[in-house]
């Protein structure tokens, strides 16, 4: 599970500005093992030695890792932690690849469309629905998203008029 994005260098002992992308950063923790590789997956293991909050991204230094030549080449590859349980995931809450590929009917059994991915903008997170072969964005709310059948693969959605219309196609 991809968690962050290593950036540049911070300082002269090892450290790394790390952009985070997950939910839950509260997981990476001082001991914990994390890999680091290219979006496809990690190339090695390492283990956290601190983590701390900079300026909205985490400022991360490793075990045995002190100088910052020993880390430049990783700029750009990704932090990975083991996925959790969907069963110990709050109530509402999943996995994008998850998500990805779920069919979207509406309450009374209209296929509404298939979630293509998801759109995470600071303020609210939207399923991007591929109906046909446009793109609608929908607000991941309880008022809208009213089930998620992972086993049965469908999302049931009760999208306000126009939502899913013509006018409100993506950018």
């Amino acid at each position: 599970m991809i968690v962050g994005r290593v950036g540049k260098p911070h300082g002269v002992h090892g450290g790394v500005i790390v952009d985070i992308e997950t939910d839950f950063p509260e997981r990476l923790t001082a001991g914990i093992e994390v890999g680091i590789g290219p979006e496809e997956g990690p190339e090695r293991t390492v283990c956290v030695h601190s983590v701390r909050y900079h300026r909205g991204r985490w400022l991360i230094e490793w075990v045995g890792i002190r100088y910052r030549d020993e880390i430049e080449e990783w700029r750009g590859l990704y932090l990975f932690l083991p996925e959790k349980s969907l069963d110990s995931l709050p109530e509402g809450y999943y996995y994008e690849h998850h998500l990805v590929g779920l069919e979207c009917r509406s309450p009374d059994g209209e296929a509404l469309g298939t979630i293509t991915g998801l759109d995470l903008d600071p303020g609210q997170i939207r399923a991007v629905v591929r109906r046909g072969t446009r793109e609608f964005l929908v607000p991941w709310v309880p008022e809208i998203v009213k089930n998620v059948d992972m086993e049965g693969g469908v999302v049931t959605l009760d999208p306000p008029g126009g939502l899913l219309d013509d006018d409100s196609e993506m950018a």
